[in-house]
């Protein structure tokens, strides 16, 4: 049963065509997933989720929305993965906003990172490898 509940949370009611094409607005997928196209064009992901235990200042069960990211950024299948993470921490009584696992990148990979990005732009490999040095000894 539980693979039935998984495989229908992560089928919703918009397709890859309808994200590309919606209008302006709040169209949603099912299971607290919107995507919000504003009238620039800019579409971005959004999920609504009610965090099981937890109280707003009135009184009301805590209903909060969830940025995921932008459509040119974040798939329409990551954006429900995503969301379906987030309502499985919301039901158990963590906030999303507080225990959401994030990707952070460290100093040290995204130095590297740019060191080959910026390779080119250098007049030989001695100035990169320089650069690297001058990052490791300030980061010391």
């Amino acid at each position: 049963m539980f693979c039935g509940i998984f495989i229908s949370a992560l089928r919703g009611k918009l397709t890859k065509k309808l994200v590309e094409n919606l209008g302006p607005g709040r169209h949603g997928d099912g299971f607290g997933l919107y995507l919000v196209v504003d009238p620039s064009g800019a579409r971005r992901w959004i999920v609504r989720v009610t965090v099981k235990g937890q109280k707003n200042r009135k009184g009301a069960p805590l209903r909060t929305d969830f940025g995921l990211g932008g459509a040119d950024v974040v798939t329409l299948n990551q954006a429900r993965e995503r969301a379906l993470e987030y309502r499985r921490m919301a039901k158990a009584g963590l906030n999303p906003r507080f225990n959401a696992q994030r990707e952070i990148p460290t100093f040290e990979e995204l130095s590297r990172q740019v060191h080959i990005d910026r390779l080119p732009t250098w007049k030989n490999a001695k100035r990169g490898q320089q650069w690297l040095n001058t990052l490791k000894t300030l980061s010391n």
